[in-house]
Parts: C-alpha cells; structure tokens; sequence
C-alpha cells in the first residue's frame, strides 16, 4: 500500500482553511458519493476562529474535512502492519516456520501493542495481535473528535493539538484541566500536530485494557465478513467517559445526525497535490 503525496497545511484561519480545500476540490459531498476520493491534506493546527463561527453547518463540514485525512491516514499505518501481519499469522497456523527477521518484526510489533511477556510466536500471541491491529472506523473516529474536542474549538484541542481528550499524569506531558481537583493528577496531554493526537487515540483504543470488548466487538465482526460498524462498536468505549451508557448513546447520535457512515469507505487520493501554500 502505497502512501500518498502530502500537503502539510497550518491555516491562520477558517479562511485560509477553505481556501486550501478549495483549490484541489475536497468537497466532503462527493467524498460521501463515493465520486472523488480525499485529498492528503494533513492539517498540522487547527485555525483559532473555529470555535467562534456561528454557521453550524460550516463549522461542522470544516471541522471533518480538517480531520478526516488524518483519520485515514493514521488508519492506513495500521493496515500496513496488520497486512503483513495476517500473512505471517497465516504462514504460522499452516505450520511453516519464520525467518529470524520475521520473528523480530512480530516481537516489536508485540511491544509496540502491549504484549510485553511474549516469549515466542505462537498462535496466542499472533490471535492477541490480530485482535489489536486494526483500525479503528472513520465514523466514530470523527464523532470521538467532535464530542472531546468540543468540534475543535476546546482550549486543549486550540492549544495542545488535544482532540480526544487523552489523560496523562505529569504537567510536563499537558494541559491541566480548570476543573481537577486537588487529589487529582491528570492533565490532558498534548501533541505536537493534530496528527500525533490521532495516532496516538487510535494506538489507546488498540492497546488500553478497558477497551478490550471495543476489540473483541471489532474481531467478531471481521470474523464474519462484516463491515465494521462504528454505531455498534461504540458500544465498547463505556469506560472512556464518566457518563458511561450516555457517553455511547451521544456518539451514536453524532454519527446518525452526521451520516459519519458515508464515509466509513472514504479513501485517501494518492497524486500529488496542488494546494497552495498561502494558509495566512
């Protein structure tokens, strides 16, 4: 798989934004007709007016179109290891044997997922494997996104890059939130681009202990040739807010107001874009 040409943009504003969209023709209507595919433009910030637009609907198309090629680029990291991966796990329950390169790529793979008592490449190491490399649908990526970072206009996703809401435990790593309380420890950590914090979300949902029935729910389905659904997989992230039940019941709501499904099969354009540079 291929990576595709990028345009790396940090728009000044709102303005600069459509105007990058604009000219190399991202209009999220086609992308939802499955007609054009999604132009690799990586938006490393967010532009600061966009929490103040009061145009709902602008805000919400610019909010998607800024995060949407992040999503499927992220993704697209994931399926070239969980590619090579399948063959390996395949090689293995057909009982042929791996090359020592082979059996090094798989123990850094399991490291880089969590898997840190593996001793050898067998069969349950290479399931829990299968299980957490993969990706993580478009639709509920982007509702995650709207619903945590406030449609891009919260104070963590303005100045730490934050869209997900993820926790860390030093001041160093993050943003303090105004409301912690004094026995409390966590700060929201923050990123670089808005592409670390969407890599970075997509490597929790594959990793974290409480989101093992998210996996298990995501295995199931492609054990049955099924499509995966990011109305249903939600279900799986109770434990990512405190309002639990509610939590996954205000994602659902965003991806069925937004039709986020229409763009679970979006695809990334792979020729060389032509996107101006002027973002100021």
């Amino acid at each position: 798989m291929a990576a595709p040409k990028v345009h790396v943009v940090e728009p000044a504003s709102t303005q600069a934004l459509e105007f990058v969209f604009g000219t190399v023709g991202f209009d999220l209507k086609d992308i939802r007709r499955g007609s054009d595919l999604v132009p690799a433009i990586y938006v490393s910030s967010l532009p600061g007016d966009l929490g103040f637009i009061d145009e709902v609907d602008r805000k919400k198309r610019l909010f998607f179109s800024a995060v949407l090629p992040l999503v499927l680029s992220a993704n697209e990291r994931v399926l070239r290891d969980r590619a090579r991966l399948t063959r390996l796990r395949e090689r293995v329950l057909d009982g042929a044997g791996l090359q020592d390169s082979e059996k090094d790529w798989l123990f850094r793979l399991a490291d880089r997922y969590g898997v840190t008592s593996a001793e050898d490449i067998d069969r349950s190491l290479l399931d829990v494997l299968n299980r957490r490399v993969d990706v993580v649908p478009v639709s509920l990526a982007l509702a995650q996104a709207a619903v945590e970072s406030g449609w891009g206009s919260s104070r963590f996703a303005r100045h730490g890059n934050a869209l997900f809401g993820q926790r860390a435990w030093s001041d160093d790593h993050g943003i303090v939130p105004k409301e912690r309380t004094d026995d409390e420890g966590h700060v929201v950590r923050a990123y670089d681009t808005l592409m670390g914090s969407v890599s970075s979300y997509i490597h929790n949902l594959n990793t974290h202990p409480s989101y093992s029935d998210f996996r298990r729910a995501r295995e199931s389905m492609r054990e049955n040739g099924e499509r995966l659904d990011g109305k249903r997989l939600a279900g799986g992230l109770l434990a990512y807010a405190e309002i639990g039940e509610r939590y996954v019941e205000i994602l659902r709501l965003v991806i069925e107001k937004n039709r986020l499904t229409e763009l679970d099969d979006a695809l990334l354009r792979r020729n060389l874009l032509t996107a101006s540079n002027q973002t100021g």
